[in-house]
């Protein structure tokens, strides 16, 4: 970690994003554009898909303690993104502190905007992306899709997860029976830094919407490792597996911060609610683990600044003032 925690910078917002378009070599790729501290980020924006550019304005309100922590790496720093989807925060951490970025992401759509987005900024050397999904042992299998489209989630590796259909929106229900399949493959993460494809990582983000056991499972050997410095882990209180995960943890020397969990995009929870969401087993949080106390310093000063982004609903409070423009000069572009 730096040597101390980044001041000034964060809270972020986003006030602007640019449409453009990149031509290079064959390819003809619509981009959304941001600007941080003078460094421009591009992030594919291909089919028009809302979600994609939904997902590029709500980059830093979303998840608001990831992108303070993901600035806490250094140009010497291996981060391994587990469930990139389409690679927000892979291609973020690269650009903003110049580490080596490693994703895994399964999903045939979200890895192609992933290696879109790697070429737009010129990342190669910087990022590599496998199209595969993370497990206890090396398998070859399918896919259960949790909806054929762009930036979409909740797949699942050889056997389904869900107790119900997904409704996206009103228009659109994925029944849980009648699920798109693609043809994958499952890996270890240990099997992979045994191989020499994968340097030993410093910091480890797991987002695989409740198969973080299996994903852990696979680990062990990695996460044993003292060069490993972070690990962001998705658990999900509805499942004993995923809270079990957060006192191994902790029992092996890991420590997390209330003041990140508290720290909601809709509004600063009160930590004993966190205490009895995991006693009803309802919801569930990002838990970001560390060994170096500094991050709870880190996460203490960004909470003493925050304020939340989002409304009730899940709304932006104060949106990208360009963002129907973009949209409208998107759906121009793409005829």
């Amino acid at each position: 970690m730096k040597a101390s925690p980044p001041t000034g910078k964060t809270p972020r917002t986003l006030s602007q994003v640019r449409l453009t378009n990149h031509k290079r070599d064959l390819a003809v790729l619509p981009a959304c554009e941001i600007e941080v501290d003078g460094k421009s980020i591009l992030y594919s924006a291909a089919e028009g898909s809302r979600t994609l550019v939904g997902r590029v304005t709500s980059l830093f309100a979303k998840e608001p303690t990831t992108i303070p922590y993901l600035e806490t790496f250094s140009p010497d720093d291996v981060f391994l993104d587990i469930g990139a989807n389409v690679g927000m925060y892979s291609i973020y951490a690269a650009v903003m502190t110049g580490c080596r970025v490693y994703c895994i992401e399964p999903e045939a759509l979200n890895f192609a905007e992933l290696n879109k987005s790697i070429y737009l900024n010129g990342l190669h050397d910087r990022v590599t992306a496998w199209c595969a999904a993370a497990g206890p042992q090396f398998e070859i299998g399918k896919l259960l899709l949790g909806a054929f489209a762009v930036g979409y989630s909740h797949h699942d590796f050889g056997e389904s997860s869900w107790r119900k259909d997904m409704v996206w929106n009103p228009a659109v229900t994925v029944r849980r029976d009648q699920r798109v399949t693609q043809g994958s493959i499952s890996i270890s993460i240990d099997q992979l830094v045994a191989s020499g494809m994968l340097p030993q990582p410093h910091h480890i983000k797991i987002d695989v919407d409740g198969h973080e056991p299996k994903v852990v499972a696979g680990a062990v050997k990695t996460f044993a490792n003292p060069a490993l410095k972070t690990v962001l882990i998705e658990i999900d209180f509805g499942s004993d597996a995923c809270q079990a995960i957060i006192d191994t943890m902790v029992a092996n020397g890991w420590q997390y911060s209330m003041d990140q969990l508290i720290t909601n995009r809709q509004h600063i929870m009160k930590p004993e609610r966190v205490g009895q969401l995991r006693e009803i087993k309802k919801d569930g949080f990002n838990y970001i683990f560390y060994r170096d106390p500094a991050y709870g310093e880190l996460f203490r000063d960004f909470l003493s600044r925050y304020e939340p982004p989002m409304d009730m609903k899940g709304k932006l409070v104060n949106p990208p003032r360009v963002e129907e423009k973009i949209w409208r000069r998107l759906l121009e572009f793409l005829g």
